[in-house]
């Protein structure tokens, strides 16, 4: 088991090392940050030592290596646009991303898995057409379209729900649903085919005939041995919440880390971009190792190949 979690764990080290030096190139790529933070005006000697301040006039090689070194020593420097620190903008925008991440992780999971065993004890029935096909329709709908779908049709329209903000209950409402539509597809599909794989089986069978409730059989006898595929899908849905959470908080105007990670892609902010892309991977990351290792536990043959 440990050579196994060594494995992982470095397999999503280097994960992340991967991610953090592509986005440091495409960053350097993408201009020069000065002609955006100076007017067109500005003297060129202004500009330079706007370039000097900032670290920019140094060797990619150099900049690369501080950039790896502010990590480790919990400095990222501060924001080009914002002049702040890049930790203390997180910190004001991290909350709003955990609260909207986990409502729309919850409502996946209430919502995916009861959807999901609905349509395989009513197999090829009409509710099982209409769960699945709406599923289907959930999973296949990208994030941003369906968002500015029910900003068009509950804002623009009906006038029942705020288009952006997150002062009020009902701001959290239309996020929410965005983020969560996707997830819970995966999840309900893959647990009604977990759960038709799990209702063939004989013990069923002799659980009825021993007089046990149908709703037991169902609930205690098969969904419980159907769940084990099903918590795998769910950690990776986690993942994919966070990196849709960029999608869905900028179309609501959600003040959290996806917002402050757009408005920096346009200002060339490449603090705020190398430290919020770090966040995200590494916790799409460790959810994914999460997730391995919860395969290596239920399933001990895996974890026996190391």
């Amino acid at each position: 088991m440990r050579s196994f979690f060594a494995v992982c764990f470095i397999k999503s080290v280097i994960t992340i090392w991967f991610i953090l030096s592509l986005v440091f190139v495409f960053t350097r790529m993408s201009g020069d940050p000065t002609r955006w933070i100076l007017p067109d005006d500005a003297p060129d000697n202004v500009r330079v030592e706007l370039r000097q301040s900032l670290g920019l006039d140094r060797p990619l090689s150099e900049q690369y290596a501080n950039s790896f070194l502010a990590i480790f020593n919990g400095d990222m420097g501060k924001s080009y646009y914002y002049l702040r620190p890049v930790g203390e903008l997180f910190a004001e925008n991290a909350g709003a991303t955990i609260k909207l991440g986990m409502a729309a992780f919850t409502v996946a999971i209430i919502f995916g898995v009861p959807l999901g065993v609905l349509a395989a004890v009513k197999r090829n029935s009409l509710i099982d057409r209409l769960t699945m096909g709406i599923a289907i329709s959930g999973y296949t709908i990208p994030d941003f379209v369906f968002s500015i779908l029910l900003v068009f049709l509950f804002s623009l329209k009906l006038r029942l729900l705020p288009s952006g903000g997150s002062a009020t209950l009902a701001h959290f409402i239309m996020p929410v649903i965005a983020l969560s539509v996707g997830p819970m597809a995966s999840i309900a599909r893959l647990t009604r085919s977990s759960m038709l794989d799990v209702l063939r089986q004989e013990y069923l069978d002799c659980a009825r005939a021993k007089g046990v409730r149908e709703i037991s059989v169902i609930f205690k006898h098969a969904l419980r041995n159907a769940l084990i595929p099903v918590v795998t899908i769910i950690g990776l849905q986690l993942g994919s919440i966070i990196g849709g959470s960029v999608v869905v908080e900028t179309v609501f105007a959600w003040p959290g880390v996806g917002s402050l990670l757009v408005a920096a892609a346009k200002n060339r902010d490449f603090p705020v971009i190398q430290y919020g892309v770090m966040l995200i991977s590494i916790a799409v990351t460790f959810t994914n190792m999460l997730v391995d290792l919860s395969y290596a536990f239920l399933d001990p043959r895996i974890r026996d190949n190391f």
